[in-house]
């Protein structure tokens, strides 16, 4: 569903359509997307074994701010 993000654009379609942010990402920090029980999405820096939300995938936010799944969870 995400794969590899080519154009900011696409960075920007993530943020706006899958995943509410809450604060500016920092290139070369992996995040992992959640969803709520709501049906909300949300990027979040805590791992997944870390909490119990819904874990969606992990992304790495590279430096032409490219979001790339990876490969955990």
């Amino acid at each position: 569903m995400f794969g590899l993000f080519k154009k900011k654009s696409e960075k920007e379609k993530l943020q706006e359509k899958y995943a509410k942010l809450s604060f500016e990402p920092i290139i070369g920090e992996t995040y992992h997307l959640y969803k709520k029980e709501n049906v909300e999405s949300f990027l979040s820096i805590i791992a997944p074994d870390q909490c119990s939300f819904n874990t969606l995938g992990s992304f790495y936010l590279n430096a032409d701010q490219i979001w790339k799944k990876t490969g955990q969870f």
